[in-house]
């Protein structure tokens, strides 16, 4: 008994020093501690509490760990997840079962890879990348105009890389429902330095940067309105998004809420900000990269032109099928995603609005061939159009193999070809819901 107590002495004590060894600088574990729940889609589990510090692993919404600690700020807090896995995540991000001003202070170790992490890969010179949303909050990633160098950078919507093509603009939702709200952040484009640039916004999308790199337009909502009443037999189904649900005899008649949007523009450095007069419907803007007054959104029948320093509007578009606009960068083209009845194409036309042309078709060869094998025809889906620097190509999805899949074409639509295949995103797929995602940026 003697020699085993003493076995069982050295074997704890090897244990606890093996415990000290795999340990990270820094962490101090505790037996029990606030419950962390990750309360968005993912979320990065750091090294070090900032975004400087490498990525150890992506946690996924509702996963569940103990909160360990916190930086001197605040701001993040050391996280123990399942499975051994240990960092810091953005205390915004999570809930708490308990107060994290109780947690313990953690000094973490400060790192080199702040300025660089080697897990990322090194930007691409200016002109040559591209930065992509998987969905409207899903993962964004960067990489060379090639397809190569292919990285992760956070998480949020609507993607824009600034003029010099070091930061990227994007928004950020708390929640998915009417009257959420969001904020606006930038992060460099080697995924390093994120951080809000505007807080507290009404469903904030599609920001696009000023030629001058200064300035971010956006769209945010601004209220709510009520269609029509429809009526139907009460045996009809309602719609889900159906409000105001009244019965009328044998009819139940009912409202769909309609969002209103208009625009805001900030201050990049201090976040100051204000609106900018538009329409109610105000939506996806694209600043003209030469005359630096000139905005053109869509609105409710169309893309409107709008003079910022006068506040004017005019028609450039009477088509309600025009979506996302995006000026090419010698302000001469506009590209949109075009409703082609059941599904989506790429236009471009003149700045003013004349010279539209087609870009994307199905062949006619395709939609015989499933015909043939008893097949309803389908049409492919072609829709986010985004400009190579030089505007000599276009960057675009479509559907065409099955799945959302990154294409580019040159900016006359010939010598179409795969640039991003949908396995290269290790089954995170591209989604498109034609909602005005900007999904693609190309700098």
């Amino acid at each position: 008994m003697k020699h085993i107590n003493s076995y069982l002495r050295w074997t704890f004590s090897v244990m606890a020093v093996v415990v000290l060894l795999i340990t990270p600088v820094g962490a101090a574990y505790a037996a029990d501690g606030p419950t962390l729940t990750v309360a968005v889609a993912a979320l990065n589990l750091r090294q070090g509490p900032g975004t400087g510090y490498t990525i150890v692993d992506v946690l996924r919404s509702g996963e569940t760990g103990i909160a360990t600690g916190r930086d001197a700020a605040g701001a993040w807090l050391q996280a123990q997840m399942s499975g051994g896995r240990t960092g810091w995540v953005y205390g915004e991000f999570v809930t708490l079962s308990g107060e994290a001003g109780a947690l313990p202070v953690i000094q973490a170790v400060p790192t080199t890879a702040a300025a660089a992490p080697a897990s990322r890969a090194a930007p691409a010179p200016a002109g040559n990348t591209i930065v992509f949303q998987t969905s409207s909050g899903g993962v964004i990633y960067a990489m060379n105009a090639d397809g190569s160098g292919l990285r992760r950078l956070t998480t949020g919507m609507d993607p824009a890389l600034s003029p010099d093509g070091r930061l990227v603009a994007f928004t950020r939702w708390s929640g998915s429902s009417t009257g959420a709200l969001g904020d606006l952040w930038v992060i460099g484009v080697d995924g390093g330095g994120e951080r809000k640039v505007l807080g507290d916004v009404q469903q904030p999308k599609s920001p696009v940067w000023a030629a001058d790199g200064k300035t971010i337009i956006f769209n945010i909502q601004r209220g709510i309105a009520m269609g029509r009443a429809t009526c139907f037999p009460k045996e009809f189904p309602l719609p889900p998004e159906a409000d105001e649900i009244e019965v009328r005899g044998d009819l139940v008649c009912f409202r769909v809420a309609d969002p209103l949007w208009r625009l805001r523009a900030v201050d990049v450095a201090t976040g100051a900000y204000r609106d900018v007069p538009g329409d109610v419907k105000s939506k996806a803007p694209t600043l003209d990269p030469v005359n630096g007054w000139r905005v053109v959104y869509v609105g409710e029948r169309g893309l409107v032109n709008l003079d910022v320093t006068r506040g004017n509007t005019w028609f450039l578009t009477d088509d309600a099928q025009d979506h996302t606009p995006t000026f090419s960068p010698d302000g001469r083209k506009i590209a949109v995603s075009y409703r082609q009845t059941d599904h989506w194409e790429v236009h471009t036309m003149n700045a003013d609005g004349t010279g539209r042309v087609r870009l994307t078709a199905t062949p006619t060869a395709v939609l015989i061939e499933q015909q043939l094998k008893g097949q309803s025809p389908r049409s492919w889906n072609n829709a986010a159009p985004a400009w190579s620097p030089d505007g000599k190509r276009i960057a675009f999805l479509s559907d065409r193999n099955g799945a959302w899949e990154i294409w580019v074409m040159n900016a006359d639509g010939s010598n179409q070809r795969l640039l991003l295949p949908a396995s290269a995103l290790g089954g995170n797929q591209i989604r498109y819901d034609g909602m005005e995602e900007r999904v693609i940026s190309w700098r």
